[in-house]
């Protein structure tokens, strides 16, 4: 978006920003525009000059000494040419102060104006009726304008004051409209949830819980924060292989305390065969996720300190907890089976055992209380 700077220099003239028709290393050709409140024809906004200017050590441009036109003599004269290009870029420049000059007049002080483009500026002047009549015809335009907006807040360098701004201007609706924002997330997850429960990816479960960080915070009754992914947690050799890496480091935020989480797929099996009689033991895949995230910790016990030293907060030790978060309880098919998972599950002991559809299940009891208020 074309942007013009403006300082005042009376109540009836400003100095704009340079328009720049051609530039070199050293050596710029630039047209100087002035806004004018011409009396006399006020459609006749802006004068201003050519100059020449030359780059100074300090990166600052300044004009070159000019000749004046009574110094010359019969049959000499300047030229000054501009290319196509150039002399588009001219026109165009021009033509965005005359419009300027239409909306705002001589501005005061010093400002800076942005040149919307022509459908985020009808967005921008619209009343609440409009925008209702855009977000119903559901166009791919203001999909697009509204993905671009809000990954902009999400990522610009000034979000924090970005967001402040926003509380101070509309106190009284942004808890709602945060509170419709999370529903609306909780509602995605829920939604992935469904359309791949039968995804046997590992990678694409820990990419799907690390791109919604918030679902792994069901797992707990406080507030987590996810840490790192794929965490080194200790056990390179002299040679530096060997190293192990959690699928999960998660933090208390109230205690800094550690958990390693460590996840399967859906399609992990949770029971094996039967080995007698209403017995069925863990599946050899789930016992060895089991033992895995026990080595894990083992290993991050004793390498603590040097694996966490980089870390720009203090971590707890502690005694950390171990998640295990695979398969999907509609396997267990009878009550013998169902019985048989829960005894093993309740009596291990620091391994939480977490199914994939009981952890999304409480994304659903999440999405009826939320909406059973009024947001």
């Amino acid at each position: 978006m074309a942007q013009v700077e403006t300082r005042s220099t009376s109540r009836r003239s400003a100095e704009c920003s340079p328009i720049i028709l051609r530039e070199g290393e050293q050596v710029r050709l630039a047209f100087i525009p002035m806004l004018v409140d011409n009396s006399s024809n006020p459609k006749a906004s802006v004068d201003g000059s050519f100059i020449y200017q030359r780059k100074a050590k300090s990166g600052r441009w300044l004009p070159i000494r000019t000749v004046a036109l009574s110094t010359l003599k019969a049959g000499e004269e300047f030229k000054l040419t501009l290319h196509a290009d150039e002399l588009r870029v001219l026109v165009e420049g021009i033509a965005r102060l005359y419009k300027l000059y239409g909306q705002a007049g001589i501005p005061g002080g010093s400002k800076t104006f942005v040149e919307l483009d022509e459908s985020l500026a009808k967005f921008v002047n619209a009343s609440a009726k409009d925008l209702a009549v855009v977000f119903e015809k559901d166009s791919e335009a203001t999909q697009s304008l509204l993905a671009d907006l809000v990954r902009w807040l999400a990522t610009t360098p000034g979000r924090r004051e970005v967001a402040e701004r926003l509380t101070s201007l509309l106190p009284h609706q942004v808890p709602s409209f945060s509170a419709l924002l999370g529903l609306a997330s909780v509602k995605e997850a829920l939604a992935h949830w469904k359309q791949n429960q039968e995804e046997p990816s590992e990678e694409f479960w820990q990419r799907s819980l690390a791109e919604r960080s918030f679902v792994l915070s069901q797992v707990f009754a406080y507030p987590i924060v996810v840490i790192a992914q794929k965490a080194y947690v200790g056990g390179k050799q002299v040679t530096r292989s060997g190293g192990k890496e959690v699928d999960f480091l998660v933090g208390i935020e109230s205690t800094n305390a550690i958990i390693l989480l460590e996840i399967k797929t859906p399609m992990t099996r949770l029971l094996g065969q039967e080995y007698r009689g209403g017995v069925f033991p863990f599946s050899r895949e789930l016992s060895g996720a089991i033992a895995q995230v026990l080595r894990y910790r083992q290993l991050f016990a004793k390498n603590f300190t040097a694996v966490t030293e980089e870390l720009p907060g203090k971590l707890t030790f502690g005694e950390p907890r171990c998640i295990v978060v695979a398969g999907d309880t509609s396997e267990l098919e009878t009550s013998v089976m169902r019985e048989s998972f829960e005894l093993q599950r309740e009596q291990m002991r620091g391994v939480t055992v977490l199914t994939y559809d009981e952890l999304f299940r409480r994304l659903e009891q999440l999405i009826t209380l939320l909406e059973g208020t009024t947001i």
